[in-house]
């Protein structure tokens, strides 16, 4: 089922973050495996109604609609807003950015707490 429309205050975005729709066995599918989603800064701190920033709140509430649908079906779709967890000054890119060993810290919990985390054992011996 689509999701809600997000309004932009008039701005031109519905042609830039349509929701990607697929069939109800793809969507099954990612209801088996869990799902870490990252966002940098800027998405919800400070909002401006400049284009980029207009692009990512949207984008962000996606993904939030995202979540929800997967979540309601049994899923496990996690949001991380780095800001929330400590970090800040990451852009859209943040395993490029400075703190990119922070920001992969992070995903190694996400991996640990669902036990995918098995490179570890590895490099244990």
């Amino acid at each position: 089922d689509p999701p809600p429309e997000i309004s932009t205050a008039g701005m031109p975005m519905a042609d830039f973050t349509p929701p990607q729709l697929v069939s109800p066995k793809a969507f099954e599918a990612l209801t088996r495996i869990p799902i870490q989603i990252v966002f940098g800064d800027y998405v919800r701190d400070q909002p401006r109604d400049q284009y980029h920033s207009v692009l990512w709140r949207r984008v962000a509430q996606r993904a939030e609609q995202f979540a929800k649908a997967v979540n309601t079906r049994g899923g496990n779709v996690e949001i991380l807003h780095l800001p929330d967890a400590g970090l800040r000054g990451n852009t859209h890119f943040p395993f490029a950015d400075l703190n990119n060993l922070a920001v992969a810290d992070k995903l190694s919990e996400f991996l640990a707490k669902h036990g995918l985390d098995g490179w570890r054992d590895l490099r244990n011996g």
